[in-house]
């Protein structure tokens, strides 16, 4: 009997991380779902890949809105019959400083507005979207859940300025716990990455590190056997301090 296509979400997953995790899933035989902001922007991105031989599905999602996240899980259902693998890759960062000669915000300065947006984004949508999709994946007893963290967010090597960016990556790195330890057993793996600092608009043209190799350990999350790590968080598929 042919082992059925697993399913596969990115969010953010128009440019950046988020389009070479979507590349490389499809690449890998997955049956991906792109999601970006807009079903446009979803379906240019889904464009590029096409040139490159590579079919994959669109959807639009806004990771903030419940609404929004809700459809996207019926979508998933009707079409899919539920999902397998959910990347939560969408994040925001608003403190500037990279490329542009300055410094982050400082603590002192950084708006209340911008930590509740980070927030909202780079946590609460992670929440929204286990809480609605994350259950498909017991019920087929079998999921992986990868979450698009950061160094910035490590207690253990903690720094100052980006106050909104960071206190977002640690509240995920937690929320990657909460659900690795509720889902002991069910087949379903949630582990965080840190992808280091990539060439994207987000981390500027002076990051070090290409977009493929912030991807390779979010591919390999997503793609871990019935062995693999749970509820860890890693870089270049090694194990680094929360």
């Amino acid at each position: 009997m042919k082992a059925r296509t697993r399913v596969a979400v990115v969010t953010g997953g128009n440019r950046g991380i988020g389009f070479e995790i979507c590349r490389q899933l499809a690449a890998k035989g997955l049956r991906v779902v792109l999601t970006a902001r807009t079903l446009g922007k979803a379906r240019a991105a889904a464009v590029r890949l096409k040139h490159l031989g590579l079919a994959v599905d669109t959807a639009a999602l806004d990771v903030t809105d419940d609404a929004s996240v809700k459809r996207l899980a019926r979508f998933l259902l009707r079409n899919h019959g539920g999902v397998d693998v959910l990347v939560n890759n969408a994040g925001i960062y608003l403190e500037g400083g990279y490329g542009d000669g300055r410094d982050p915000l400082s603590v002192f300065h950084e708006p209340l507005a911008f930590v509740r947006r980070t927030m909202d984004t780079n946590l609460h949508g992670p929440y929204r979207l286990c809480q609605a999709l994350v259950p498909s994946m017991v019920a087929r007893g079998y999921g992986r859940v990868v979450n698009v963290s950061s160094g910035s967010g490590q207690l253990a090597d903690m720094d100052g300025r980006e106050a909104g960016y960071r206190m977002s990556k640690t509240a995920l790195n937690a929320l990657t716990r909460i659900w690795a330890k509720e889902l002991a057993g069910t087949g379903v793996k949630v582990n965080a990455l840190c992808p280091g600092w990539v060439r994207t608009d987000m981390g500027g043209p002076g990051a070090p590190r290409t977009v493929a190799q912030g991807a390779d350990t979010a591919i390999w999350l997503a793609t871990l056997p019935a062995r693999g790590p749970n509820g860890g968080f890693f870089r270049d598929r090694k194990p680094i301090p929360w």
